[in-house]
């Protein structure tokens, strides 16, 4: 009775998969190849322009908007950081920028010319994201790491080394199947009758299932992370977007990721936006500060600029000094 019910709810689920994929996109694509062959962009950057961009989530109940009359300019290569506190905006300016929504009005310009004209395809294929709604799939470490970049998902060394810049190699050497280790599996319920080890093809799934592993928060966004550096060897990324990525993370967790994306994004030239609410060393070598409260943008400068400012920013800034020092 149990594996009839386990069955069952895989087909639902499996029906569910299907009735998504069957689901057009409200969001209209466009046709335009990105990059475009000329670069208009320059550099190996993304060019980002925000002109009086308003949006308001689908069914929301308050009339409230996310992002109120929004613009600024990215240019290419820069390392930008958005701070706010929750609800100021910062992920919903990700959203957009990804294409998981349109904006109600205004302009997004990404190598001068208006986001909806291109593939979005072709956009998504040029950007690096990390963000906390990543997940791991019922696979093992080395798959879950090497879908950054499915063309080498077999790619051991590539792989390894995506493994080291996100900081998951102590994790995984402490595993017994290293990175054949399997993550997260559905779980599955047998009858008594059923052994791991008597060869069928039930026993040898739940032979494999007594060597997965679940993980905690700070081992599961370091292997996202070691997932975002694998996407690096596509050869291809021009704008790195990290959404609060080392909230399960010690201090030390964190620095060492945020210099391992910031010698990433030397290398490859990208435009890097990090987005946090958390102020932390980034802030201090961003190119480019953009503050947001209420959906709208209260501030923008380098850190020096914001802090002559005594504003919004400087407020967070010595909010966070005195919350640190009281833990300390």
């Amino acid at each position: 009775m149990r594996l009839f019910d386990d069955t069952r709810q895989k087909i639902s689920f499996f029906g569910q998969l299907f009735n998504l994929e069957k689901t057009a996109s409200v969001i209209e694509d466009g046709n335009l190849p990105y990059p475009l062959p000329d670069n208009k962009g320059g550099g190996g950057g993304m060019h980002i322009e925000l002109k009086n961009v308003c949006f308001t989530y689908p069914g929301a109940k308050s009339p409230k908007k996310a992002l109120s009359n929004v613009t600024f300019t990215i240019q290419p290569g820069a390392l930008v950081v958005i701070v706010g506190a929750n609800g100021s905006g910062k992920t919903s300016f990700l959203k957009l920028l990804t294409r998981l929504y349109n904006p109600d009005s205004g302009t997004i310009l990404i190598d001068g010319e208006d986001i909806r004209k291109y593939s979005m395809a072709d956009l998504r294929q040029t950007m690096a994201t990390l963000t906390q709604d990543h997940r791991l799939f019922p696979l093992s470490i080395s798959e879950n790491i090497g879908l950054g970049f499915s063309d080498k998902v077999d790619d051991e060394e590539m792989i390894r080394d995506a493994a080291a810049k996100g900081g998951a190699v102590q994790l995984i050497e402490k595993l017994d199947e290293k990175m054949k280790t399997i993550l997260e599996p559905r779980s599955l319920q047998y009858g008594n009758h059923v052994s791991a080890g008597d060869g069928t093809l039930l026993g040898k799934e739940l032979h494999a299932l007594r060597k997965s592993r679940d993980v905690s928060g700070g081992e599961r966004q370091r292997l996202v992370a070691s997932r975002t550096f694998m996407r690096f060897n596509s050869g291809k990324i021009k704008l790195v977007a990290i959404d609060e990525p080392s909230s399960a993370l010690d201090p030390e967790g964190e620095l060492e990721l945020f210099n391992n994306f910031l010698a990433a994004k030397q290398v490859n030239g990208c435009t890097m936006i990090c987005v946090t609410h958390r102020f932390g060393h980034l802030t201090k070598h961003a190119d480019q500060i953009i503050c947001l409260k209420d959906g709208e943008v209260v501030e923008m400068g380098n850190h020096s600029e914001l802090v002559a400012l005594g504003g919004e920013y400087l407020k967070m800034y010595h909010i966070q000094a005195r919350a640190f020092e009281s833990d300390s």
